[in-house]
């Protein structure tokens, strides 16, 4: 299997159907992981005095996740016009790669860092030298600036307060194994980029053998199987299924709009592999038509202005150091994390999709 394999592998389909979501938004006025540098000089909101122009950004975040952002953009940038595509991490993948011979997109923001390193590899993606790039820590960006993360996530396990009480949870990821929760798990499948870089983590560091057992006792427990997390969050806030397997702010949004649900930190015990992290990204595409306005755009999300938006709505932590983390959000450094950075999942995709896929992962 090739690299670009990745883009066709399991759970990716090369859809071309990709909607518009929103179409053009015109704009109104208005020994653990490493951790998120604490010292690095904050980026600074860019200036938005004769700024104008039309920017396309490819994203594969959910519509309510990205919007707060982009109206804050909107508010900043009153006579900059953007228009929105969105899709999957695949599909949007898929047509780039398509396209690059004629860029359509300026910019790329996804939810998948195995999918912005196979694309950067390709050099879908130009070299970015923003100073507030360059405060990004290295652990959470390329080398040369064609990626950053924007914001980290933590993979967690949430679960219905009425159904499940607190004696009872898992508090490992191999916990959800256990027979006594057939049928009344939730997770994403291979579609969804999260969860395919939290078993490349779990091969990583507990080995193959593990990591495969993982998935094959997802499978024995019938674990209903969802293309994203907001259907998973929906499922166990609502009582159909008691836990859920989802990137931590889903328990916050679910939280917030009142259902009975409760978080698991897993894995935080003596000898155990700690919390797992992933992120969100931003690439600005070679060739596009706008790179400076895609150059401003990543700045503004990266600056304190947008990345208190990303932490006060969403619930995300912040990559740019100094931003307070919305109420409820524990910080990071209350957690043991998983020893492994984000760059080292691409080394070990491969042959960690190839076990999964034999393990029975859809």
């Amino acid at each position: 299997m090739n690299k670009q394999t990745f883009l066709t592998g399991i759970g990716f389909l090369l859809l071309f159907s990709i909607a518009l979501a929103g179409c053009t938004v015109a704009v109104t006025p208005a020994p653990s992981a490493p951790a998120v540098a604490t010292e690095a000089p904050q980026a600074e909101a860019p200036q938005s005095e004769g700024v104008a122009g039309e920017l396309t950004v490819y994203t594969s975040r959910a519509e309510s996740l990205f919007k707060p952002v982009l109206e804050a953009f909107n508010q900043a940038y009153p006579d900059v016009k953007v228009t929105v595509l969105t899709g999957s991490n695949g599909e949007l993948a898929a047509k780039l790669l398509e396209e690059r011979a004629n860029p359509q997109a300026d910019l790329l923001i996804n939810s998948d860092i195995l999918t912005m390193q196979s694309l950067a590899e390709q050099g879908i993606f130009a070299l970015n030298d923003s100073p507030a790039v360059a405060a990004v820590p290295e652990a959470y960006r390329a080398d040369d600036g064609s990626w950053t993360a924007l914001t980290l996530r933590l993979r967690v396990i949430m679960y219905n307060t009425e159904l499940v009480s607190e004696e009872e949870l898992p508090t490992t990821m191999m916990g959800l194994t256990d027979p006594k929760w057939k049928g009344q798990i939730g997770s994403a499948d291979s579609r969804n980029g999260a969860m395919v870089a939290q078993l490349v983590a779990m091969r990583h560091l507990l080995g193959e053998e593990t990591m495969t057992a993982f998935v094959q006792g997802l499978v024995a427990n019938d674990t209903q199987w969802f293309g994203g997390h907001t259907d998973v969050r929906k499922a166990v806030g609502a009582g159909e299924l008691k836990l859920g397997l989802v990137n931590h702010y889903y328990y916050h949004l679910s939280k917030a709009e009142g259902a009975p649900v409760g978080i698991v930190y897993p894995d935080q015990g003596e000898g155990e592999m700690g919390l797992i992290v992933n992120s969100t990204n931003a690439g600005i595409v070679q060739g596009g038509k706008h790179p400076e306005l895609a150059k401003l755009f990543v700045d503004f999300m990266l600056s304190p202005e947008g990345q208190k938006v990303y932490a006060e709505q969403n619930f995300e932590y912040p990559i740019t150091p100094g931003v307070e983390l919305a109420e409820g959000v524990p910080p990071l450094s209350s957690f043991k994390l998983a020893d492994i950075t984000l760059k080292t999942l691409w080394d070990e995709l491969q042959p960690t999709q190839q076990a999964a896929q034999a393990a029975g992962l859809p």
